[in-house]
């Protein structure tokens, strides 16, 4: 598949679900949410007391071209593998929706056998304890790799691998590799045979635990039968991870602790789908939920608060917590309801007066709000003056007193340039984009005005990417602190701090360049040898894996582009820290598959004094329920 035809289809989501939107009544209360310069406001003219505010709605309709699309069968470029991946794929689904019936059930798996079907065994042939615990046990599982079952003895170590789970929960089989192997005879319209790589994750619950996952890969060579329908002729287990919890390890309390809200029953959890179906397409929510949460304690009592951000149109909210494990709504008292479109916020003590600050990150721009005391916060206008006007979207934030002069500063990440619907601008080279939005680094100037010295510091260097987000760490330890930023469409940035007030970006030289689709960063001392490491989100699919190497993709271009394309699709990266440069650790670690990993973040969360991995990853679905990524 051309990467061209991939992007189009991206953007083509995009557009797609942009286009219609319903709308519905906006409270007037809500007008006095926003802040005085709004852009979202500016583009309106407040309603006259009495006048009331009414919208018309239009819901999004189906375009000609739509019921053509969900008709396009899969092989019908030159990728003919990708039509007998869906028909192995569909066969898969069969299988999983068998076990989530009941572990016990075969009837799937023996149809899918060929009748001098030859299988390695499932039971391990060696199961090493990686970690072993009152809570939670993990095993690394080796298999044999000679083929000494029938279908009839395979069927039953089958069944006896599952016994274990009285349920299933998840049953999850994705092809991450296929090669076909031309007939003889050329006029045969199917391959001899087709190798295929399955990735598996099952995962269940059974007597004497709450969870037990296995996840791993099977080789798996299927032949073509008289009907025409692939069965599978071999079945070779490869390796296996196996973790089972005694008990829940993590609770929902949401409910408990924001329940007594009612913006939580009300707002929060309807989700983006129906208020994309209720607001004004004018609101301008997007497809892809890019909007954070924070935690701070803004009253100085000892306890941390949430704020969520939310899409344009809806107001962001700001939960005081009681300290008894209950938060309330205090968002209209507090001047945070922001209207419009907000990326992340950022809560930080900017003023120096003792109280944390906030500079709330619009897609349109930031905003600084000042602390007060009493859970209220006062706007700063004009608080950030950029050399030149920003002309993309905002998508992520950081501060860090870079120059150390007592006083944090921040750094702006900006993804693509503003444009109306259908006028995106599509990355350029799409793997290695260099046509995005720049970029800003502000100085703090102590009076509540920050000041664009991103020319003067160096950090125009490199700054025409799709930048997500940002992280800063003293990464070489010099006591400065460097700036790692995360980019879609090509490659990373890591800006050495100099000590001078200038950076250099040094990801080339560094190894840190980590070039995919970048979505978010974490520094994190993994192996507690006093470096900080990067653990970088990117994006993982089975398909993209599958399609990118094979030899007829991109066959003509150089072995070092078809390498980058290929990382695109491989998932995230844990680069280990040696001092001034990095080794990449990902596959020794066994960190990268994080599927679409919008962000990610470091913590010991069993306490045993190593930094853990959390991954958010997914996708808002669409018509298809094949859009949803877990």
């Amino acid at each position: 598949m051309d990467p061209q035809t991939v992007d189009l289809r991206r953007r083509e989501f995009l557009l797609r679900f942009c286009q219609g939107a319903g709308a519905s009544l906006i409270p007037t209360s809500l007008w006095g949410l926003a802040s005085p310069n709004s852009k979202f406001f500016a583009s309106r003219s407040e309603p006259a007391v009495g006048s009331g505010f009414h919208l018309q709605p239009h819901y999004r309709t189906e375009r000609p071209l739509d019921a053509t699309l969900l008709k396009v069968q899969a092989g019908s470029d030159e990728f003919i593998t990708e039509k007998y991946a869906a028909q192995i794929a569909a066969v898969l689904g069969k299988w999983s929706a068998s076990l989530l019936r009941s572990p016990g059930e075969t009837k799937a798996v023996a149809n899918a056998l060929a009748p001098d079907f030859s299988g390695a065994a499932l039971q391990p042939a060696e199961s090493r304890v990686v970690r072993s615990d009152p809570t939670l046990q993990i095993r690394q599982n080796k298999f044999t790799a000679q083929a000494t079952l029938n279908r009839d003895d395979f069927l039953r170590e089958w069944k006896s691998r599952l016994s274990f789970f009285s349920k299933i929960v998840t049953a999850e089989f994705q092809i991450t590799k296929i090669e076909a192997t031309k007939a003889e005879d050329s006029a045969s319209r199917l391959p001899e045979r087709l190798q295929t790589r399955v990735r598996y994750e099952i995962v269940g619950t059974g007597a004497g635990f709450y969870r037990e996952q296995r996840v791993g890969n099977w080789d798996m060579v299927w032949t073509p039968s008289a009907a025409g329908e692939f069965r599978l002729r071999s079945w070779q287990a490869l390796d296996d991870t196996q973790a089972r919890s005694s008990s829940p390890v993590y609770v929902d309390i949401t409910p408990a602790a924001l329940g007594s809200n009612s913006s939580y029953s009300v707002q929060l959890q309807r989700g983006t789908d129906y208020w994309r179906t209720v607001l004004d397409g004018a609101s301008g929510i997007d497809i892809y939920g890019h909007n954070g949460v924070s935690v701070a304690d803004i009253d100085n009592d000892g306890f941390d608060d949430l704020y969520v951000c939310q899409p344009a149109g809806l107001p962001n909210r700001l939960y005081r917590n009681r300290g008894d494990g209950t938060f309330e709504d205090i968002t209209e008292s507090s001047g945070l309801g922001i209207l419009e479109n907000t990326a992340c916020a950022l809560f930080a003590d900017f003023s120096n007066r003792g109280r944390q600050d906030v500079i709330v990150v619009r897609a349109s721009g930031p905003l600084l709000f000042l602390n007060e005391g009493g859970g209220k916060f006062r706007p700063k206008n004009e608080a950030f003056q950029f050399a030149n006007p920003p002309q993309g979207t905002f998508t992520g934030a950081a501060a860090a007193d870079y120059d150390r002069d007592g006083w944090l500063d921040v750094y702006f990440c900006l993804y693509a340039f503003y444009q109306g619907t259908g006028q995106y601008k599509y990355p350029s080279p799409y793997h290695d984009a260099e046509n995005g939005p720049p970029n800003f680094l502000m100085r703090n100037q102590g009076d509540g005005i920050f000041r664009d010295v991103t020319a003067t510091a160096g950090m125009n260097q490199n700054n025409t990417r799709y930048s997500f987000c940002c992280g800063w760490s003293d990464f070489n330890r010099d006591g400065w602190p460097g700036l790692y930023v995360v980019n879609d469409f090509g490659r990373k940035n890591l800006y050495r701090n100099n000590g001078d007030g200038t950076f250099t970006d040094v990801a080339p030289e560094a190894a840190a360049e980590d070039i995919g689709a970048g979505m978010s960063v974490s520094w994190l001392d993994y192996d507690n040898d006093g470096g900080q490491d990067l653990y970088v989100a990117n994006m993982w699919t089975a398909a993209g894996e599958r399609i990118s190497t094979q030899e007829i993709f991109k066959k003509d271009a150089p072995a070092d582009i078809r390498a980058v394309y290929q990382k695109h699709a491989m998932g995230n990266s844990l680069l280990h820290n040696r001092g001034t440069a990095f080794d990449d650790a990902t596959k020794a670690s066994g960190s990268g598959m994080g599927r679409w990993s919008w962000s990610s973040d470091a913590f010991d969360f069993d306490h045993d004094g190593f930094a853990d991995l959390y991954i958010a990853n997914g996708m808002i679905s669409g018509p298809s329920l094949k859009d949803i990524s877990r």
